[in-house]
């Protein structure tokens, strides 16, 4: 059985282990590339799968983008705060 306790202990703590959203994505992509579909129906449901995939990905470049950009104002305006 899967200890849930123990997991949102270890998040809260933050003792979790650092997550690679990219090698999730990566991985998803070489799985979807491996399948190999029995019928027309799922080659489609795999050719959509693989689209959304796309799509997640290219958000999630977006919004690390905008997390960088955001993380670096914040540096700037704490720089600031400091030196008033």
């Amino acid at each position: 059985m899967i200890d849930f306790d123990g997991m949102t202990k270890r998040f809260l703590l933050g003792e979790s282990k650092t997550i690679n959203t990219r090698a999730y994505l990566r991985a998803l992509r070489d799985g979807f590339a491996k399948l190999r579909p029995s019928s027309q129906s799922q080659a489609v449901l795999i050719e959509n799968m693989k689209t959304h995939l796309t799509a997640v990905t290219r958000d999630f470049t977006s919004l690390q983008e905008k997390v960088s950009m955001l993380e670096e104002k914040l540096s700037v305006l704490e720089e600031n705060k400091k030196e008033e």
